[in-house]
C-alpha cells in the first residue's frame, strides 16, 4: 500500500514511427508546374521531411523514445513503454491505479500517444484508467496544467514558465538532438513541471 496516492509528474518524447513515413506520405506529389523529373524528386522528399516533424507530435504516427516520471519531491528515471507498463502494475491495486499524474497537455498528447503505442505493441496496461486521464472536464486523478490557460488561448511550457518562475527551458532542436539530449530535455520538462505543479497547486 505504500505507493498509494503518490503523485508523479509525467512527459513523454517522441519521434517519427519510421514504418509509417511511406503511409504518412503517401499523398504527396509535387504541383504539376513541375516538369524535371531532380526537382520533383527533391519537393518529395522535402516534404517527407516536413511530415516527419508533424508525425513527432501526431498520436497515431509517433513512437515513443521514452517516459519520463518523476514523484513530486523524488527522483525523476526514464522508462521504455514496456518498463512504464510494470511501472503501473506496481500502483494497481484490486485493479485500479492509485497513484495521480501532473502533465502538461497530457490529455491530448501524453496520454493518447501511450495508450496507441501500446494496443501498437500489444502491451498490457490499464487502458480505461489511462483513458479517463484524457477527459475533457477535471479528473481526480490527473492534473494537466495546460488547463492553466484559457480555452483557445493556450501557451506552451515554456512561456509559462517564464511568466510564473522567470525560468527558460534550455532550447533543443529535434531535427539534430542525439537520443541522449532527447532524454535530458525529457528530465528537464519534468523538473520543469513539477516547479509550476508546486507553484499552483493551492489552485488546483
Amino acid at each position: 500500500m505504500e505507493n498509494k496516492f503518490k503523485t508523479y509528474v509525467l512527459d513523454i518524447e517522441t519521434k517519427p514511427q519510421a514504418d509509417l513515413v511511406n503511409i504518412c506520405a503517401s499523398g504527396i506529389k509535387a504541383p504539376k508546374t513541375y516538369k524535371d523529373e531532380a526537382k520533383i524528386s527533391a519537393y518529395i522528399e522535402q516534404k517527407k521531411l516536413d511530415i516527419r516533424k508533424k508525425m513527432s507530435v501526431d498520436t497515431d504516427y509517433s513512437e515513443i523514445i521514452c517516459i519520463g516520471i518523476k514523484e513530486v519531491g523524488g527522483e525523476a528515471a526514464l522508462y521504455s513503454l514496456v518498463e512504464f507498463s510494470e511501472f503501473l502494475k506496481v500502483h494497481t491495486i484490486d485493479g485500479y491505479l492509485t497513484c495521480k499524474f501532473v502533465t502538461y497537455n497530457g490529455k491530448k498528447f501524453d496520454f493518447p500517444v501511450i495508450i496507441k503505442s501500446a494496443i501498437k505493441n500489444k502491451i498490457e496496461l490499464p487502458f480505461k484508467d489511462l483513458k479517463e486521464m484524457t477527459g475533457k472536464y477535471k479528473v481526480s486523478n490527473h492534473y494537466d496544467l495546460i488547463e492553466l490557460n484559457e480555452y483557445g488561448n493556450f501557451k506552451s511550457l515554456d512561456i509559462m514558465l517564464q511568466i510564473y518562475l522567470g525560468i527558460s527551458k534550455k532550447p533543443v532542436d529535434f531535427d539534430t538532438a542525439s537520443e541522449a539530449e532527447i532524454k535530458e530535455h525529457c528530465l528537464e520538462d519534468l523538473i520543469n513541471t513539477e516547479k509550476l505543479f508546486n507553484l499552483f497547486k493551492p489552485s488546483l
